[in-house]
């Protein structure tokens, strides 16, 4: 069965002996880098919201083995999951003041992201783009976010620096950062960590957030970088490995900083998910100047 007829077959088959009063649809939903994926939505008469349920992950679950009966329950009961948690927390976004404290920002790709910030308020920085989100639910079973527009930052009548400011605080707050040593985090790192741990020894540093999602963004926050340099008493490069964290690495320690890039290419091409990968870019942490150099692909400045 492709996936095609998969999508097909839940559409046809979500509601029967369930809720067949119930409206459904398939729609397109762009992610992260331009990603598309296949969002079903359920929709009951009397609700105002639904939650997007993505398809992708049951047609690898069916590939795997999975019965379809099955799958059809899983996606019931996430459907369930995600209206019992939009019933506690009512959607009041015309009112700044009700999500105030819930507002974030996120590190996300410039150019494989074009198109969407276009629609939505956003700060450029070297071949990134910190974008703004809203936590519509988190807990121990997962994170919702929802991208802020322009409609919102119209409505609410703030300023992108306002938003920045409320964003650099509640990120910090609700994603404390975590930076441990490669080791610490050995048998869960990355395909780019084990490349460069490879290569040689030497003293690699994970950035993260409490809990590795989107952790990358953690080199936004206050202080965190030059508190590192102060610590390790050197520069530093940060290396991309994904958008959930940053590899750190002190400079008197990397003696093949021309391989890097093409080291963090390498596992952007091969290793992770197209909507994990954040740059094939390499930075430089000047602590004198305390700011982020974006290097050439040939290395160091």
């Amino acid at each position: 069965m492709s996936f095609e007829e998969f999508q097909d077959y839940i559409r046809e088959n979500i509601l029967i002996g369930w809720m067949p009063q119930a409206e459904v649809k398939l729609q397109e939903i762009k992610k992260n880098n331009g990603v598309v994926c296949c969002g079903l939505y359920i929709k009951e008469k009397g609700e105002k919201v639904s939650p997007y349920i993505y398809l992708e992950d049951y047609y690898a679950a069916f590939c795997s083995g999975d019965a379809l009966e099955t799958i059809l329950e899983k996606i019931r009961s996430e459907y369930l999951w995600g209206m019992d948690h939009l019933a506690s927390r009512p959607v009041e976004l015309a009112d700044f003041s009700k999500v105030k404290d819930a507002i974030i920002y996120r590190l996300v790709n410039y150019e494989k992201n074009r198109e969407i910030l276009l629609q939505c308020p956003f700060i450029q920085m070297n071949d990134l783009a910190v974008t703004f989100r809203w936590v519509a639910h988190m807990d121990e079973i997962g994170i919702s976010t929802a991208l802020i527009s322009n409609r919102e930052l119209m409505v609410w009548g703030i300023s992108l620096p306002e938003l920045l400011l409320t964003a650099e605080k509640n990120t910090s707050r609700l994603f404390p950062a975590r930076i441990m040593s490669l080791e610490e985090v050995a048998g869960e790192q990355d395909i780019v960590e084990e490349k460069i741990a490879k290569k040689k020894e030497s003293s690699i540093y994970v950035l993260t957030n409490s809990c590795r999602i989107n952790g990358a963004t953690a080199i936004l926050y206050d202080k965190i970088l030059k508190e590192f340099a102060a610590g390790i008493q050197d520069d530093f490069y940060i290396l991309p490995s994904s958008i959930h964290e940053m590899l750190l690495i002190p400079a008197a320690e990397c003696h093949e900083d021309e391989r890097l890039a093409e080291l963090v290419r390498e596992a952007n091409e091969s290793f992770l998910s197209p909507g994990d990968v954040l740059s094939d870019s390499v930075y430089y942490y000047d602590r004198k100047r305390d700011s982020v150099i974006c290097l050439p692909t040939r290395g160091r400045e």
